[in-house]
């Protein structure tokens, strides 16, 4: 019998100021247990070749109250 799926609902925490400071956010809440993804929120970026625009981080719905604890915080 095949498992049934869950829906994964994904919730936009955090637009960083760069991708680097994307990146570094990711990791530190990787590193929390915190499941993450850096989106493609750039609607231009095909369009006019901009490279490296994705600065917003998701994460599960369940982990987006935790995940902006943890951002605000700064810790």
């Amino acid at each position: 019998m095949a498992k049934k799926k869950e829906n994964l609902v994904e919730i936009a925490v955090y637009t960083a100021e760069s991708s680097a400071m994307a990146e570094m956010l990711i990791e530190k809440l990787s590193n929390l247990g915190i499941p993450t993804r850096l989106g493609n929120e750039s609607a231009g970026a095909g369009v006019f070749g901009v490279p490296g625009a994705s600065r917003t981080i998701w994460v599960p719905e369940k982990f987006a109250s935790s995940a902006r604890n943890i951002l605000k915080s700064g810790k």
